[in-house]
């Protein structure tokens, strides 16, 4: 019939138009795809999206999904966030209809990008472990190793830098399980980066320029984008080393990159930087605002919330130092909202500091309190997810102007509270150590009322605290407390320098420096014959020579402790044994060990110490208790590890230390190895994991053990630190080079006041003033005043029974044993004769 051949017809023609369509759509999906390989992005999303047109009209879905997906990558790169979210989508659906699985993790991948740039995290979050998902389901470890990088980003924005380091590091074994993959390179390079990056926010620029130093010194390239946050991430550092100009230009070649590559939100962060280091080292006001502003222009073109946030926060805070406060109160408020929105922590306690310092400069004093609370609570919950003490110790370092920042506010008001003060300022100290101490002995908030109920009589205690400009002292005794103020906090840096240098040297001249800096620092402090000492970086000083009202010194009217927190005198308890027998050990003593000319570490030369094993002998013999003493080729590592210390309550090292001021993990101190030729070293990350909860005094015989690298917000790294971290309630060690000999007869003068049953800070006073009385060369403060006591020392050691009283203690015993035989004997002698007298039937 006609109509047959007619619909027939209208069949073939309805073909020839679907291949004719489809022809023209392949051509078109080619033709896009060389136009995104030269880098014609706009053009080539244009032609994608008139290929997916055609395609829908065919009918070729499997197509369809490969023009969108491209489309919407496209998209992404050019900074139209909702258009590759609204693209890529489509493509998922149709991918999952026809079987193209192998194309889902980019897709995932690219929305995770677009919500990413947007600032929504979480939905990142979701999108990059989809992505991850498909990635395992496959077997592509490539793919595996991008998306766990991209998930450590958003941990990374996030604050959760514990979680994000952990995802590189598992991206960073996969890449290392697939040495002989050719993408193993780049891929290294790029997890490396994002491992310095969490390495340079937590303030370890070392560790974080020695992994930039392994990317750069490596073969093969990275992609554009990569080696241009490379760029940036080595600018951070050179400004943080003190080369803005190589860090400028580095930015700039970042930003070049960037832009060549059409990578908005890359070349928005390093308008960012060249902003910061504009303004703040090299003095360009107007060039920072114009970088900033650029930044921000971009960042709104693309919708990029966190550019938006960050360029508004930099803006904020460079008009704030202009003394703009009304255009900066602006821009850091939409930084903040921003930030609230995305959940990026540290724009949030960064705009609230800018705030709460704009306020105060104002003069709206509750509105600045609040706003510094607010920032620290931030900055607290962040640092409470860090779960690595290494990553906790640095974190505060640059958040330190913070708490410094209410502390000043708070310590300047006419009414100000002497518990409030001191409650921020054990905030912000010691941190690290504080933790440490409380995972075995948990303890509330510190406060004036809670020292006060755990000092001793005659007692007073005084945390110090100073700033750049600001400086103050909160003194406590058992029932009273105050504030000291420091107004000139320079002058005082100033006089400390010239103390510390006099009283390394023979002479007379500390004198002077001791009665300058005693008038400023104790004035107004009351005088108690136990005293203990909270210092702030610079004050790590002996306080024991300064001069006090009358010229005297302080060591002769007091005995002196110090804490690197207040917390840890509520946390010091007294020994739970307070008598040993005189058979358990009392004292392990390790000295003298074998010096090499040789050795692992090239910075050392060490020097025979003839009067060592003297030292240690002449301890032994002090004490009343037993000794256990390895010196010379037995003064060895093993007798410290595994519990080998338990129940001992002195452990004395006789040796030498080197410390690193700028490296604290390597810092060590000098022990005898199973070698013949070399030696072994006690490093001070190994002192941290000792078990010593039960020692109750360690003293270091070695030259600069209570030095270490200057934490703000922790204070010194030193031995001290460590060995009270380890669980030992206090430590004894010294604060510059100490000689050979004096040291051993110090030691001896030392140990005897121990042994008599004085406590560890009066005996050390003992010691100094036997010293300083002595009218002999060794009277002058370098032989004798670097050693202080860190920790308890207000409480003596475990006391030992003699050996007197155990044979006494036993005579009595066996007299009443023999006295109840005796009267039992007699008693059973006289109930026999009783019987004998009895008459008998």
């Amino acid at each position: 019939m006609p109509w047959k051949h007619a619909r027939l017809t209208l069949r073939i023609a309805t073909l020839v138009m679907v291949l004719a369509i489809a022809g023209a759509a392949q051509s078109k999906l080619q033709r896009a795809s060389a136009l995104q390989q030269q880098g014609k992005l706009s053009e080539a999303r244009d032609l994608f999206h008139q290929a997916a047109d055609e395609f829908r009209q065919s009918g070729d879905q499997a197509n369809l999904a490969i023009a969108l997906g491209e489309a919407g990558y496209i998209s992404m790169q050019l900074g139209d966030y909702s258009g590759a979210i609204r693209d890529v989508e489509q493509a998922i659906q149709l991918r999952q209809t026809v079987k193209q699985d192998a194309w889902l993790s980019q897709d995932f991948n690219t929305i995770g990008l677009a919500y990413q740039n947007m600032g929504n995290y979480p939905a990142a979050l979701e999108n990059y472990q989809q992505a991850l998902k498909f990635d395992r389901l496959l077997k592509n470890a490539e793919g595996e190793v991008n998306r766990l990088n991209n998930i450590g980003n958003i941990y990374y924005y996030q604050g959760r830098y514990s979680t994000a380091l952990e995802t590189y590091e598992a991206a960073d074994r996969i890449v290392n399980a697939n040495s002989g993959q050719a993408w193993k390179a780049g891929s290294w390079k790029l997890t490396t980066g994002n491992m310095a990056a969490v390495y340079q926010r937590l303030g370890l620029e070392e560790q974080a320029l020695t992994l930039y130093q392994q990317i750069s010194r490596s073969s093969g390239e990275l992609p554009a984008n990569e080696s241009a946050q490379l760029l940036v991430n080595e600018g951070v550092l050179y400004r943080r080393m003190g080369d803005p100009v190589k860090a400028l230009d580095a930015y700039h070649n970042a930003q070049g990159m960037f832009r060549n590559a059409r990578l908005s939100d890359g070349e928005i962060r390093a308008w960012q930087n060249i902003g910061i280091v504009k303004a703040m080292d090299l003095g360009d006001l107007s060039g920072a605002l114009k970088a900033f502003a650029t930044a921000l222009q971009l960042s709104q073109q693309s919708s990029n919330s966190r550019g938006i946030t960050l360029a508004n926060l930099y803006t904020g805070e460079l008009l704030r130092r202009l003394s703009q406060y009304k255009e900066a109160t602006s821009h850091l408020k939409v930084a903040l909202e921003t930030a609230q929105k995305s959940g990026m922590v540290e724009e949030q306690w960064k705009s609230l500091y800018g705030l709460g310092r704009i306020a105060e400069q104002t003069g709206s004093a509750q509105t600045a309190i609040e706003d510094y609370k607010k920032a620290i609570s931030i900055i607290e919950s962040v640092r409470a997810g860090l779960r690595a003490a290494p990553l906790r110790t640095d974190f505060l370092a640059d958040k330190r102007d913070v708490y410094d920042s209410l502390i000043a506010f708070v310590a300047r008001q006419p009414n100000a509270s002497a518990d409030e003060l001191f409650r921020w300022m054990e905030r912000s100290r010691a941190r690290t150590l504080q933790d440490r101490v409380a995972a075995r002995t948990p303890l509330n908030e510190t406060s004036v009322p809670l020292v006060q109920s755990h000092l001793p009589p005659d007692t007073l205690l005084v945390e110090f605290w100073m700033a750049n400009q600001d400086s103050a002292a909160v003194w406590i005794t058992a029932s009273e407390s105050g504030i000291v103020h420091y107004p000139d906090a320079a002058s005082i840096r100033a006089i400390l320098g010239q103390f510390l240098a006099a009283v390394q040297m023979d002479g007379e001249q500390w004198k002077q420096s001791s009665r300058e800096l005693g008038s400023r620092i104790l004035a107004g402090i009351p005088v108690r014959k136990h005293l203990i000492i909270v210092p702030d970086a610079p004050l790590d000083i002996p306080f024991e020579l300064l001069s006090i009202p009358g010229g005297s010194l302080l060591i002769e009217h007091s005995d002196v402790s110090y804490l690197p927190s207040a917390r840890l005198v509520a946390m010091a308890r007294p020994s739970a044994r307070s008598w040993l027998f005189p058979w358990n050990r009392q004292l392990v003593a390790i000295g003298d060990p074998p010096v090499y000319s040789k050795d692992v570490f090239a910075d050392e030369l060490w020097q025979p110490l003839p009067s060592s094993a003297d030292e240690v002998r002449g301890i032994a013999k002090a004490i009343p208790g037993r000794a256990e003493i390895h010196l010379g080729a037995d003064a060895r590592k093993i007798y410290l590890l595994d519990q080998r210390l338990e129940g001992v309550p002195l452990l004395h090292l006789s040796t030498h230390a080197f410390v690193d001021l700028e490296h604290p993990e390597r810092s060590r101190i000098l022990l005898a190895s199973n070698s013949q030729n070399s030696a072994d070293y006690l490093f001070q990350q190994e002192v941290n994991n000792l078990d010593l909860k039960n020692v109750g005094l360690v003293t270091v015989s070695a030259c600069d053990t209570a030095r270490g690298k200057i934490v703000a917000g922790e204070g010194a790294q030193a031995f001290s630190q460590s060995f009270l971290a380890a669980g030992a309630s206090a430590t004894i060690t010294s604060m510059w080079k100490v000689a050979d000999e004096p040291t051993a007869t110090f030691m001896a003068q030392l140990y005897y006041s121990l042994g008599h049953g004085a406590t560890k800070a009066e005996s050390l006073q003992a010691a100094k003033l036997h010293f300083l009385r002595s009218k002999s060369a060794l009277a002058s403060p370098r032989y004798w005043a670097a050693f202080v006591i860190n920790g308890d020392g207000w409480n003596p050691t475990v006391r030992v029974i003699p050996w007197s009283m155990v044979v006494l203690a036993a005579g009595a015993v066996l007299a009443i044993i023999s006295l109840v035989f005796w009267r039992l004997a007699t008693a059973k002698a006289a109930k026999k004769a009783q019987r004998m007298a009895q008459p008998s039937r």
